[in-house]
């Protein structure tokens, strides 16, 4: 419930109103010192996480909306979202404090969303079909990897599917290899490099955008 809760931005305060319940009782849930709060309970905290969502653009509604007819396991998508309006790809560099390792000739390019994925779970659990639509449904968006250590996987991925995401950022503490940074300037895509302490600390400053 607490994934899926700031997956939608939304915080305990606004949902316990919405729902008319106390904020300790989604606590509760949430941390498991509840049992568990059963379908009709579990229907009437998602359809609140779609309204409240609405109130705000349906950001993350018209996001998942775009990954229906892909085989991507919701486990591996961290935080996703569509913009209210287009963001600069530059502005999410900065956001990131991130390095740029190819084409930064290219951030001026708007962005319509975004999607945090697991990498480890993605190269785990994705077929090489899933991955390509994964890669050509984020035309115009970034697509962010967490736990990266080399990079060169995500870009391979790109370089054999039809379709590309507008930006690429690696989120880990490991060397980017000189592959990956070969693959995204062949295949004109711009390449960042994050070492923000955590992914939460990466999902934190892109939601604040």
């Amino acid at each position: 419930m607490r994934k899926w809760r700031e997956i939608f931005h939304v915080n305990q305060a606004e949902l316990s109103q919405h729902l008319k319940i106390s904020p300790s009782v989604i606590s509760d849930y949430e941390s498991g010192r509840r049992k568990s709060p059963g379908t009709r309970a579990i229907k009437r905290f998602v359809e609140a996480l779609l309204y409240l969502d609405e109130g705000g653009g349906g950001g993350v509604k018209a996001a998942f909306e775009r990954f229906l007819s892909v085989e991507v396991p919701t486990d591996i998508i961290l935080d996703i979202k569509e913009f209210n309006s287009p963001v600069r790809a530059r502005k999410i560099c900065v956001a990131l404090q991130a390095s740029i390792v190819a084409h930064e000739d290219l951030l001026d390019r708007d962005l319509l969303g975004y999607a945090v994925v697991d990498s480890l779970g993605a190269l785990n659990e994705l077929s090489g079909q899933a991955f390509a639509k994964l890669f050509a449904m984020m035309d115009q968006r970034a697509l962010i990897f967490t736990q990266i250590s080399t990079g060169r996987s995500p870009l391979v991925a790109v370089k054999v599917g039809e379709g590309k995401p507008s930006l690429v950022v690696l989120h880990g503490r490991g060397e980017v290899e000189y592959l990956a940074v070969e693959l995204a300037e062949r295949e004109g895509i711009p390449l960042l490099v994050s070492k923000l302490e955590s992914a939460n600390e990466l999902i934190r400053r892109l939601r604040e955008l």
